[in-house]
């Protein structure tokens, strides 16, 4: 059992107990019904819990309006407490409260029993209601933060992209050697997928800080591995490999050894145009097969410098981020 989940139970089971105990000391009818309450409007993040404890009142609302209508009209019997199911649900689907229905039914049965809608045993449930969906508001605002996870979920992020750009300059010396490029490419995938999941946490227990930067920065990696992908591609199809190809291969080999600190992605965009301009003083290809796989090396390049101006927008986020938290 993980620490969130521990807090969670303890934080139900608590809030539930504390609910019952509040009603009980108003002296409300059927008190149990309170932790009850708490138990359904507590959910896994504080948004969640704030949306849910909205379509409970709006449930809380039609319930009452609807039992008074049916009781009213049709008497306290059975028949009236079908037609009332039968109208509560009905309208739940319609709203999509789905999650409401259980709480309704339980309220309306009390009135029922008591074979009165009286405003004594209106207020009674009201102040069910209050005190079971304030107590589980109130808990659920006590969240463990997940910020450090997602923190380190950024480095790994980032030496997983090192990873994958030091095997693709091995490759272009060495296209004989075992690959690992996929097995990298599919961890990168999966660390995508829980900091995003992580991000989104975040985001929703946080009802007032602006916390979307992590999915920005998301979308930012995202793009890098896409560009990663074009760049084994490209060099998958060399067919030898030409005095270029080591040149870009050890630069390759540079970026992905160069830690990601504020301006070392300007140092290496200098590095990468002087490579450019190196290419441009060289020779002419002399054959067929070395201008295909020189212009090959020459996409690559085309794809480095986007990675970089996009590993340079990531920094800027970052940077940005931390000067104003």
């Amino acid at each position: 059992m993980n620490k969130t989940d521990a807090l969670k139970i303890l934080k139900l089971s608590l809030g539930s107990s504390l609910a019952i105990f509040i009603a009980s000391l108003f002296q409300l009818q059927y008190s149990m019904v309170a932790g009850v309450i708490t138990l359904l409007v507590v959910k896994d993040t504080k948004k969640e819990t704030i949306k849910g404890a909205s379509s409970k009142l709006l449930g809380f609302i039609l319930c009452t309006a609807y039992s008074y209508i049916c009781f009213n009209l049709l008497g306290y019997n059975l028949l009236s407490f079908s037609f009332y199911i039968l109208i509560i649900i009905s309208t739940c689907f319609i709203l999509k409260i789905r999650d409401v229905i259980a709480m309704c039914v339980v309220i309306s049965s009390h009135y029922l029993l008591q074979q009165s809608m009286s405003l004594y045993w209106i207020i009674n449930e009201t102040g069910l209601f209050i005190i079971g969906a304030g107590i589980g508001i109130i808990i659920n605002m006590f969240m463990i933060s997940n910020i450090d996870k997602i923190y380190i979920g950024q480095q790994k992020l980032q030496k997983q992209v090192s990873l994958i750009l030091v095997d693709i300059a091995e490759i272009i010396t060495n296209p004989n050697k075992d690959r690992s490029f996929q097995e990298h490419i599919d961890k990168l995938n999966k660390l995508i997928d829980s900091s995003t999941k992580a991000a989104y946490i975040n985001i929703n227990n946080n009802l007032l800080s602006d916390t979307e930067y992590f999915l920005e920065h998301m979308e930012i990696i995202k793009s890098q591995r896409n560009l990663l992908n074009s760049l084994y591609s490209l060099v998958c199809q060399l067919d030898y490999v030409p005095h270029q190809g080591y040149i870009i291969a050890e630069f390759i080999n540079k970026v992905g050894n160069t830690s990601f600190e504020a301006n070392t992605v300007d140092i290496l965009l200098d590095d990468l145009e002087k490579i450019y301009n190196d290419m441009k003083t060289q020779p002419l290809p002399t054959n067929r097969e070395e201008f295909e796989n020189r212009a090959i090396l020459f996409l690559c390049l085309t794809d480095l410098k986007k990675y970089l101006v996009n590993r340079k927008n990531a920094q800027f986020l970052r940077d940005n981020y931390y000067y104003n938290n």
